[in-house]
């Protein structure tokens, strides 16, 4: 009779397998002893079969590894190049294919053998079932491990490492698909990551610079379809886990770009002010005429106290907010270096620390600001 190998490629396969090395864990070295007693291995077996072990638990803990580093992200991402890794089972069991073939090969060469005849394409069982590791009736040995040869105990070891780490991989797995599961009937949470993804994409602007105008976002596929789906709610639910990196940061930056347009903003400006296109519009006007905000420093150099106010007034960050200012200013003054707005930071920080903790002087500057601007 023949024992076949299959596993069912779904949820319930993972679960499956889980089941059968989590029975085996209960009495372990039982089952392991009734198996080699059972096929009857000479030494050669055993150091074949410890070969076997050790090759494949190496690839398992690569496994391992793989999909460990993918989940890192995976549910925290509305968009990924690994989408539908842990639904689709195809894709699933490709990424954990040394992991099952592994358990197949070490569960069969622990099933006893039935010699009885059996009509063509007639199958016994299941090894899964059938196997002394898995569920099949097995006597207890009376002396235990100790008894035997040193190249047993060895391969009791490596069979225990490696199942470790199957059960770690089907974890992984079952755990990935019950996160997705849950976020998916979830609208608001979809919706929640896509804004947040977004976030981070137009946040990063290198990633998106070549990405940009108008007459490009009018033509991003991603935007029109969210468009056409009526709720960007539903939209959100619907594409979760659709579509990848590249999809998404075009779809991104198009939005942005559409929605800082509305508000009068161009291209860098709306990936700038993406989070309040309205500060966006009024830092515009501003810096129309930002001579009359500020006082000029010594000679020809603007007053690096009014750009430090100004950029801490933005909420744009000190990097981001001097790089926006640099490029956007049009007034009669030579600006000061980067280092120099840096430095009126520092010497703010150094006259009082306890008001640079907790973003508190850059609170201070904002406020400034905003009293210089109220009295022009």
């Amino acid at each position: 009779m023949i024992h076949w190998t299959d596993i069912e490629k779904s949820k319930e396969g993972i679960l499956q397998i889980l089941e059968v090395i989590k029975n085996y864990e209960k009495e372990g070295e039982v089952r392991f002893l009734a198996g080699i007693q059972s096929r009857n291995f000479s030494e050669y077996k055993i150091q074949q079969l410890i070969c076997i072990v050790r090759e494949r638990l190496n690839m398992t803990r690569r496994e391992l590894l793989r999909l460990s580093e993918i989940a890192l992200t995976y549910n925290k991402l509305w968009a990924t190049d690994d989408n539908n890794c842990f639904r689709d089972a195809e894709k699933l069991f490709r990424k954990i294919r040394s992991t099952l073939k592994g358990t197949k090969i070490i569960y069969k060469r622990f099933t006893p053998i039935c010699r009885k005849n059996t009509p063509d394409g007639k199958f016994h069982s299941s090894v899964f079932v059938k196997s002394t590791l898995a569920y099949a009736e097995c006597g207890r040995d009376l002396y235990g491990l100790e008894s035997y040869p040193d190249s047993v105990t060895t391969l009791y070891s490596e069979m225990g490492a490696y199942f470790t780490n199957v059960i770690a991989v089907l974890v992984i797995c079952h755990q990935e698909l019950a996160k997705e599961a849950m976020i998916s009937s979830n609208a608001e949470l979809c919706l929640q990551l896509l804004n947040e993804q977004c976030k981070t994409i137009v946040g990063d602007m290198k990633d998106v610079i070549g990405m940009l105008s108008k007459e490009k976002a009018g033509q991003d596929e991603l935007l029109k379809k969210s468009k056409k789906t009526g709720s960007l709610k539903a939209f959100a639910q619907q594409g979760f886990h659709k579509y990848n990196i590249e999809s998404i940061t075009r779809y991104a930056t198009s939005r942005a770009v559409e929605n800082g347009a509305a508000f009068g903003l161009d291209d860098i400006e709306s990936l700038y002010f993406v989070n309040n296109p309205e500060k966006g519009k009024k830092a515009k006007v501003i810096m129309t005429n930002f001579d009359a905000y500020a006082d000029k420093g010594r000679g020809t150099k603007m007053d690096t106290t009014a750009i430090a106010e100004f950029v801490c007034w933005t909420g744009l960050g000190i990097a981001k907010g001097f790089s926006y200012f640099a490029s956007t200013y049009k007034g009669h003054y030579d600006l000061p270096q980067k280092k120099s707005v840096w430095a009126r930071f520092d010497s703010y920080r150094k006259a009082d620390p306890e008001a640079a903790k907790d973003g508190g002087m850059e609170l201070k500057f904002a406020s400034d600001f905003e009293t210089r601007i109220s009295k022009r």
